[in-house]
């Protein structure tokens, strides 16, 4: 399938999209993400949240030997008024379903697969609405276990909690001095600090 590039959006169907059905030499950008009815550019990470990210993977992964932490590379399907594919700064599965994923597949958790252990996204002003107000509800739709978003500009890290009914989320803030509840990582031991330095 031949494409034809737009400055920042690119016109494909989500089944060609998945299907890597396309000539990926159109496509312009180094990072880019499906959203609604194509894909659209991703702009680069900040140093700090690259950092924030990589430190958070190594921690779940030393805590927890049962899973795998992917940073910036294993996408997440998500479906509210539209498909969309989001690429969490962290995603965190368990090594048995990591097991399960085929290697030469897309690195895309789609709607008919499991949903991740716990997702963090690290907030670039950029994104600041999406991370905040609109991927919470998106992942919570999606399954996923826990949500936390890491906002080192206002020293803030959020936790959004599955609850007992999975169908609602507990929601908690932590401040600089404070130590940051896991209800996925009960055994870890994070501060607020800890993290926001990355």
């Amino acid at each position: 399938m031949n494409i034809t590039a737009a400055p920042e959006f690119i016109p494909i169907s989500w089944q060609d999209y998945l299907a890597r059905n396309y000539d990926h030499t159109l496509i312009p950008w180094a990072r880019y993400r499906y959203s609604g009815t194509g894909v659209v550019k991703v702009s680069p990470e900040a140093t700090r949240n690259i950092r924030i990210g990589k430190k958070l993977s190594r921690l779940f992964e030393a805590t927890d030997p049962g899973v795998v932490a992917y940073t910036n590379s294993i996408s997440i399907e998500v479906e509210r008024s539209q498909k969309e594919e989001r690429i969490p700064d962290v995603l965190v599965i368990s090594k048995e379903y990591d097991r399960m994923l085929d290697d030469d597949a897309p690195g895309i958790i789609t709607l008919n697969m499991p949903a991740p252990i716990l997702v963090v996204e690290v907030v670039s002003p950029s994104s600041k609405k999406d991370d905040i107000e609109d991927k919470p509800f998106e992942y919570m739709e999606r399954g996923v276990g826990e949500y936390m978003s890491v906002d080192w500009r206002k020293e803030v890290v959020a936790v959004w909690s599955r609850n007992e009914d999975g169908n609602s989320y507990n929601y908690n803030e932590f401040r600089p001095g404070e130590m940051v509840l896991l209800k996925s990582f009960p055994k870890l031991s994070l501060s607020v600090d800890d993290v926001i330095m990355g």
